[in-house]
């Protein structure tokens, strides 16, 4: 028996998350056909516990979310109330909360909401229920009725009639998103209700849990009720009410909102599904959904969050699935990096999907391009060279399909150039660390930036020393007066280019800081050998400290700069077999250093400037700057745009 304990625990658990990713949608749609606030609550709980109660076998049918829907019909409306006729002709009485709720989703400035609820309340509830499922179920009506010519008639007339009210000609291909409007004002008005999941499994669980839940949720919704503004029949005032939130508008392409995505209106062809607001409503206080749809096989919902501690920046979430996927079925994409850094309009996401990736960018509406580099290619001369692709953006939204890069990806659009949000997995050779095997952190960082198999590369290890313990902190206490250790990697690329990095470990004086990871950087080929010299930190101030490394080793090394007078200068150190640590005094007089050493002998075994390099992810590419890009003539696939 309690082997089936966890068992059973993951099955409530998943009933728990299916009651509350469902509830919005269940819920609006009793709402919109009852245009009763309680017991459209009562209802969707009604059909919510009978499937909890039957949750194994519908799961196991593989429709949970159909059962609940067929579930919820069954306790409406849902057949003409005289068979054979036209129930749509029949007169209705006005419904006794209609004055609250048109208080509710009245608009001042747009009289096409009020005048459609009008004409929905003069509909028959099955109609209404064929209506609200019509808009809420994207995929078919399902168990409800069909929407009947009268009743779109009806509607049809009452938006014409509200929009020559404020001298608008008529426009009968709105009236489909003016409907979709009027029931997200509807849902939006209905108080939310303290936990769906406890409250539909505190029935299950108990008849009389049932009539005390029943009870007080009637209560609940009643005085829910007390928000009415005005009762249009009587005109009189009997509270003020909060507006609902309604999603966030804009007066056009120049709006000021367009300045930060955490103002952004929802955009996407799912922008206004009822479940996926209510996940990003479940990820948190100030989560915003910026974006929803389908990217040809598979479901985006792209959020933000507020960023205090990261200001001029945008915070990002990401949900993906399967398309048309319900959004129970959604899964939260763990991100490498959750921040576009240093910029507040604009979100640039990379996607996995079953195939390939696709990249999604998101910014003001005036903007009508963008360009996407998703590697890196080390040049022969020690240069870093990147490919740019076009993306076309509509109304500030692009898409771009492409096999999935790595830590090398970036994006250039409106005044940002950085990095896309990326999945974890993408950017798993960015956090590599001499706790590691170094030179295979290292062929996994070229790999990732490149594209290449990392079986095209070819690494070394140019040097693995022994370094003075106190390389990294001089003033640190060692228990051992142990050595540290210094290793330069070097990684060769199919077309000749060659990237080194710099691992350095002191001898455990510094805890859990007793190791530096240097950026990896790309060199001359010619210089693929050649000594490094890194400049740790200036002990004491004035007087810089650097590492000194040379693969072919040597007994002392100096530091010379390479003005006429050779000054600054350091005094000739003694190496740690191929390492040494030299400081020297006032060494930012110096433009740069020229690296000398000598054997045990006192011959000269080297004299030259060690090469600095190109950092790998640098921006030394000519694509941002105008100039031709390689690879920009290739024909790009790109997806249909899903502004």
């Amino acid at each position: 028996m309690t082997t089936s304990r966890p068992a059973d625990a993951d099955t409530a658990a998943d009933a728990d998350r299916f009651v509350a990713a469902r509830w919005p949608d269940l819920e609006v749609v009793a709402l919109v056909t009852l245009l009763d606030p309680v017991a459209a609550r009562r209802t969707t709980t009604d059909a919510l516990v009978a499937v909890r109660r039957r949750w194994a076998e519908a799961v196991e049918e593989g429709a949970p979310t159909a059962v609940a829907r067929h579930g919820l019909v069954t306790r409406l409306p849902h057949t003409p109330t005289r068979p054979g006729t036209a129930s749509t002709a029949q007169a209705q009485e006005p419904p006794t909360h209609l004055p609250q709720l048109t208080a509710l989703v009245a608009d001042p400035d747009d009289p096409v909401p009020a005048a459609l609820l009008d004409a929905l309340a003069a509909t028959p509830p099955e109609q209404r229920l064929a209506l609200a499922a019509e808009v809420v179920w994207d995929d078919g009506p399902g168990p409800a009725p069909h929407v009947a010519a009268e009743t779109h008639h009806r509607m049809l007339a009452a938006h014409r009639q509200a929009r020559a009210v404020v001298g608008l000609a008529p426009d009968d291909a709105r009236l489909r998103s003016d409907l979709d409007d009027l029931v997200l004002r509807l849902a939006r008005s209905q108080p939310d209700p303290p936990d769906p999941a406890e409250l539909v499994a505190g029935l299950h669980r108990s008849r009389s849990r049932r009539t005390v839940v029943l009870g007080g949720l009637a209560a609940a919704g009643a005085a829910a009720l007390a928000w009415a503004v005005v009762d249009r029949r009587t005109s009189s005032t009997t509270a003020t009410p909060p507006r609902p939130s309604p999603a966030p508008t804009t007066a056009g392409p120049d709006d000021p909102a367009w300045a930060s995505a955490s103002r952004w209106p929802a955009r996407g062809p799912l922008r206004d599904d009822l479940g996926i607001l209510a996940l990003v409503a479940r990820a948190g206080p100030g989560t915003r959904l910026l974006w929803a749809g389908d990217l040809d096989d598979t479901r985006v919902v792209i959020a933000t969050t507020l960023l205090g501690e990261r200001p001029s920046s945008t915070s990002v979430r990401v949900w993906t699935g399967d398309a048309r996927s319900p959004a129970e079925r959604l899964d939260e994409v763990r991100l490498g990096f959750d921040a576009i850094l240093g910029a507040e309009d604009v979100v640039a996401v990379g996607l996995p999907r079953a195939e390939d990736a696709a990249l999604l960018v998101l910014t003001r509406p005036t903007v009508t391009s963008a360009r996407f580099s998703p590697f890196v290619l080390p040049s022969r001369t020690g240069a870093v060279e990147r490919d740019s692709l076009p993306i076309r953006l509509r109304d500030g939204v692009g898409t771009l399909a492409a096999r999935p890069w790595g830590i090398a990806g970036r994006v250039a659009v409106s005044a940002y150039d950085g990095p896309p949000v990326t999945p974890e997995d993408w950017n798993a050779a960015a956090f590599t660390s001499a706790t590691g095997a170094p030179l295979d952190g290292l062929l996994d960082q070229v790999a990732s930036a490149t594209g290449l198999a990392r079986r095209d590369l070819r690494g070394e290890v140019l040097c693995d020393s022994p370094v003075v313990g106190s390389v990294l902190d001089t003033s640190a206490d060692s228990p051992t007066g142990g050595d540290g250790r210094v290793l330069l990697s070097s990684v060769r690329l199919p077309g000749g280019g060659v990237v080194r990095r710099l691992d350095v470990r002191d001898d455990g004086r510094s805890g859990r800081s007793g190791f530096l990871v240097l950026p990896a950087v790309v060199v001359p080929a010619e210089q693929a050998s050649a000594p490094a010299v890194h400049r740790l930190d200036d002990d004491p101030p004035g007087t810089g400290r650097f590492l000194v490394v040379v693969p072919d080793g040597g007994a002392t090394c100096q530091l010379l700069a390479t003005s006429p007078n050779a000054y600054p200068v350091s005094k000739v150190t003694p190496m740690k077999r191929r390492t040494a640590v030299v400081s020297v005094v006032n060494a930012d007089d110096a433009a740069a250093f020229r690296l000398v050493v000598r054997d045990a002998a006192g011959r000269l075994v080297h004299s030259g400037v060690p090469p600095v390099g190109q950092a790998l992810l640098g921006d030394q590419d000519t694509g941002w700057l105008g100039l031709p890009a390689r690879g920009t003539s290739v024909e790009v696939p790109v997806l249909p745009n899903p502004a």
